[in-house]
C-alpha cells in the first residue's frame, strides 16, 4: 500500500467537500463514514433517503477527486490532462498494490478486477488506514447492497466520470431482489464498490 503523499503534493484541506458547508465545521482526522454521518445530521439527511444517497454519492465523488485527481476540483480548471488523470488512476492502483500501468484504460481496467470498497481509497488518504482487498465475492456483494452503502449513479456519472469509472453493477438479486426494488433496472441507484467478474470454484 502506498503512503501519504508528501504534503507539497496534497490539496488545501479548504478545498474538501466537507469545507464547503457554513454550518459544519470539519474533522480532517476522521474516516469519510464517520465525517459524512456528522455532516447528515447536521444537514438532516435521513440515512437511506433518496437525499442521502444523493448527497453521500456526491460527497465520495468529491472526496475522491480531491485526494487522486486534485487538478479537477478546481472549477476553474475544466480541462484536466491526460497526464494528471494517469497520475490519479496510477495511485489508485497503487493503494491496492498493482503495479500502474501507463495507460488510463489499463489502470482502470486492473481497477476493475479488484473488489474495493471506494471510500476505502478515501480513508487511505484522510487517515492513513489501508485499503481492504476482499477475496471473498458474497461477502463482499452482502456489504455493498446495504443501503447505506448505495450510490446515485447520476450523480457518480458528474465531473468528469472519476467515481463512475470505478462502478460495476453487481449480479442480480434474483425474485428477492427483483420484488424488493427492482433495483437492476433503475437508472438512478446502484451498488457502491466496484465488482469483478465472480471468482470461479
Amino acid at each position: 500500500m502506498s503512503s501519504h503523499r508528501e504534503s507539497s503534493d496534497l490539496p488545501l484541506s479548504s478545498q474538501s467537500h466537507f469545507a464547503k458547508f457554513e454550518d459544519f465545521t470539519p474533522n480532517d482526522d476522521a474516516s469519510f463514514d464517520q465525517e459524512f454521518a456528522r455532516l447528515a445530521s447536521s444537514q438532516n439527511w435521513i440515512p437511506g433517503s433518496q437525499q442521502y444517497t444523493q448527497e453521500r454519492t456526491i460527497a465520495i465523488r468529491e472526496e475522491l477527486k480531491f485526494h487522486y485527481f486534485p487538478q479537477a476540483v478546481d472549477k476553474t480548471n475544466k480541462n484536466i490532462n491526460k497526464k494528471d488523470k494517469l497520475d490519479g488512476y496510477q495511485s489508485l492502483c497503487r493503494e491496492v498494490g498493482i503495479p500502474p500501468h501507463s495507460s488510463i484504460t489499463k489502470c482502470k481496467k486492473e481497477l476493475k478486477n479488484t473488489l474495493v470498497n471506494i471510500v476505502d481509497f478515501i480513508d487511505s488518504r484522510r487517515v492513513g488506514k489501508g485499503v481492504k482487498v476482499w477475496q471473498d465475492f458474497n461477502a463482499f456483494c452482502e456489504y455493498t447492497r446495504e443501503d447505506e452503502h448505495r450510490i446515485d449513479v447520476h450523480e457518480a456519472k458528474k465531473d468528469g466520470g472519476y467515481l463512475a469509472s470505478l462502478l460495476q453493477r453487481l449480479p442480480s438479486l434474483g425474485r428477492r431482489g427483483a420484488k424488493a426494488g427492482k433495483s437492476r433496472s433503475g437508472p438512478r441507484v446502484v451498488i457502491s464498490g466496484r465488482v469483478a467478474r465472480k471468482r470461479q470454484h
